[in-house]
């Protein structure tokens, strides 16, 4: 019976893919208003509005949904990360703690269907604030909190919610004393990406930034945004612009760029803009704290992004920044904001040609800063009246965060994370050198992982440079060609993949899989130089290094062509589809989610001018060259063997078009000459990912690890039949 029906599906969805194809083709025929030189014979599949589009979307995701739900042994991925969830008996998450020590943050124990807000006062109960399921119930929409900020005086909290695994926000205001919402709701913003929530000084409203255009099928979607003054009562529609393109001409800003106020502390003389987006380094401004009051900001330049600076922090007069300039690792310097001096700042800290400086955080004790050796290994130090001294950690990290709640006394805490180590959160006291650990989150035992080991090693790519590689096994791993390989890399933006717990990948592992990252250029892994070298016209480094990790792979006698799986997303389908274009003999199967699979195209695709910055602007002849060469789609041919493809895309995904990857897929099945399973998977209630539910995330993986290891012949997992 359930042979007859899958051939049934696999033969409408032939049919529906050819009569599309030639029913939009005759539609779009004279269609030449975008870029003449990246047209295309699929561009009819960037139409999401059409009726055959959609359904040759849902004809895909049919078949693709089909074939996922019946391979052996996929529910069991499904069924025991809900079982690792509920060995906690409740999840915190947007911890939030003011500078009188309250805690608020989003609680969701084991019975509850959707995250509550509460606020904890030292020595006391905690109480709840505000239960997000019934936030705008009536409309049936699933609305999470992505975002959290309580006022100076504490009476109010704004948040921000999302809805359906959507990113674009809105802003409600919560009254702690009654626990209700005001009849307050703030549309067009994105407080989680786009800089936050501040509170004016005195309570009275809040600087957010406001997205003019959020329909991301509108060519204006995500430019022009402005940060924004609201005061409490006003209209929701009212708001006075402080920085924006319009409102500061003489600052240069772009039609792309994300003009954000950075966050505020009561005691600060200065408040900091930027000018933020896809990119590394930003153009910085500096005003007076005091114009706010008068809603006109006086802006002045901090510094450019030429001056290779990151990550600013002002006290008093001081400012403290990272510094690339003649330092790929990077070093820390001081000026004077009265006296601005970039060419020759004071060094606190001078670069480490063998560790990468990675964090750090001012406060009334000192300097504490964090080094990592190829992006992986962590340390912690002190610096005060240029005196340095290691601080030895309670747990081994391969990744620490720093934190501060107030720069102006000695409030410090780190957060530890590992990839076999759960995050644990410290708060730490200089003078007795004492951690002491943060219980808002329960311990879990994961005895599963016991017999896991990560080796950290370094392979020589084809240019000779050595790149970082982290391999995650079980001890018993064997040379003897039968691992199967999961190889899950990114190399965009100077993002580094960074250790962290996720029971999700370790669950591959459990299977009997080794799970493999490799620290591509492109990423930051090794300092500026890293990003640098797999940027633009040295792109091709990030996809060169990942086939030199699974050729190593094979040479070590660790795994064959047969049994090695690609995985990435976003940004990271640069990677993962141009390794396999370039090199389609290599690998078994290539996993792609929410892809920027036809860069080409990215002028048309949403918050495209942004990653431009990073990717590429087609109006300029020598860019539109290296798009087209980090085009996976474009490096498609006909009459070649590529892999076994799973692709999924988010239908309301806000930073990169489905009709990438639906474009790629259409192009695949028509050139490739191989008989292997390509499937499309489409999500409906989904984004980018960022804000899907931790079910959606689990059946996500189970799609891609299930699918993964039936191709390359795992004995567990098979197309089940029905009888």
């Amino acid at each position: 019976m359930k042979k007859t029906i899958l051939i049934q599906v696999i033969f409408i969805f032939s049919f529906s893919i050819s009569a599309l194809s030639q029913d939009l083709n005759n539609n779009h025929n004279g269609n030449t208003q975008s870029n003449t030189k990246n047209m295309d014979e699929y561009q009819y599949l960037e139409d999401l509005q059409n009726d055959s589009v959609q359904n040759w979307f849902k004809n895909h995701n049919n078949h693709a949904r089909y074939t996922l739900d019946n391979i052996s042994g996929r529910n069991e991925f499904v069924e025991k990360l809900i079982e690792f969830e509920k060995r906690k008996t409740f999840n915190v998450t947007l911890l939030t703690i003011t500078e009188n020590n309250f805690s608020y943050y989003l609680k969701k124990a084991e019975r509850d269907h959707s995250d509550k807000l509460y606020l904890k006062k030292p020595g006391e109960e905690e109480i709840l604030l505000f239960d997000a399921a019934t936030y705008k119930k009536e409309t049936g929409n699933t609305y999470t909190i992505s975002y959290l900020k309580p006022s100076w005086d504490e009476s109010k909290v704004a948040l921000s919610f999302t809805k359906n695994g959507e990113e674009i926000a809105e802003i409600a205001f919560l009254d702690v004393k009654s626990k209700t919402l005001l009849p307050i709701i703030i549309s067009n913003c994105w407080p989680s990406e786009l800089g936050g929530i501040n509170w004016l000084p005195d309570n009275s409203g809040i600087i957010y930034v406001n997205i003019p255009v959020i329909n991301t099928k509108n060519p204006d979607y995500l430019l022009d945004t402005e940060s924004v003054i609201y005061k409490i009562g006003d209209n929701p529609s009212k708001h006075v612009a402080i920085f924006s393109k319009i409102n500061n001409p003489d600052l240069k800003i772009s039609r792309a760029d994300f003009p954000i106020v950075k966050k505020i502390n009561l005691k600060d003389k200065y408040i900091l803009g930027a000018l933020t987006g896809a990119a590394t380094y930003l153009d910085y401004f500096y005003a007076d704290i005091n114009d706010l009051k008068n809603q006109k900001i006086n802006w002045k330049i901090l510094y450019k992004k030429s001056d290779g600076l990151l990550d600013p922090i002002i006290i008093n007069d001081d400012l403290y920044c990272f510094s690339s300039n003649q330092a790929s690792n990077f070093k820390i310097i001081r000026t004077k904001i009265s006296n601005l001096n970039f060419k020759n700042p004071e060094v606190l800290v001078p670069e480490n040609l063998k560790e990468t400086l990675d964090d750090f955080v001012v406060n009334s004790d000192g300097l504490f800063y964090t080094t990592k050796k190829n992006g992986v290994e962590a340390k912690l130090f002190f610096l005060k009246d240029k005196k340095t001294k290691q601080i030895t950690l309670p747990v081994k990290a391969g990744d620490i965060s720093l934190s501060s709640n107030n720069k102006y006394n000695n409030d410090f805490s780190l957060t530890t994370s590992g990839w076999l180590s759960p995050k644990r959160r410290f708060s730490y006291k200089i003078e007795t050198n004492e951690f002491i650990e943060d219980h808002t989150n329960p311990i879990v035992l994961y005895p599963e992982f016991n017999d896991f080991n990560v080796e950290e090693i370094e392979i020589t790519s084809h240019d000779g440079t050595l790149v970082p590689v982290s391999i995650i096994y079980n001890k018993k791993l064997k040379h003897d060609k039968k691992n199967y390989i999961m190889m899950d890399g990114y190399g965009s933006y100077g993002i580094s993949k960074s250790p962290r717990f996720q029971p999700t990948i370790l669950t591959w592992v459990m299977n009997g899989g080794t799970y493999v990252i490799p620290h591509v250029r492109g990423g930051g892994e090794k300092g500026a130089q890293w990003h640098e070298s797999g940027f633009k016209k040295n792109k091709s480094n990030t996809w060169k290094d990942f086939i030199a990790t699974a050729e190593y792979l094979i040479k070590e006698n660790i795994t064959t062509k047969d049994k090695i799986a690609s995985l990435s997303g976003s940004a990271g389908a640069i990677l993962v589809g141009r390794a396999m274009t370039e090199r389609p003999d290599l690998f078994k199967v290539m996993i792609c989610y929410d892809g920027y699979l036809n860069p080409l195209r990215i002028d048309k695709a949403p918050n495209g001018p942004n990653n431009m910055k990073e990717l590429g602007d087609p109006s300029i002849e020598e860019e539109l060259g290296l798009l087209a060469q980090i085009d996976s789609f474009n490096h498609l041919q006909k009459g070649v063997n590529y892999p076994a493809c799973l692709i999924s895309v988010g239908m309301n995904d806000a930073r990169v078009a489905p009709w990438m990857s639906a474009k790629f897929v259409a192009k695949l099945q028509a050139t490739t000459s191989s008989k292997n399973e390509l499937l499309f998977v489409v999500n409906y209630d989904a984004g980018h990912g960022i804000n899907s539910s931790n079910l959606q995330l689990y059946n996500d993986y189970a799609d891609e690890f299930a699918f993964a290891f039936w191709q390359m012949g795992h004995p567990k997992f098979k197309l089940l039949q029905k009888k």
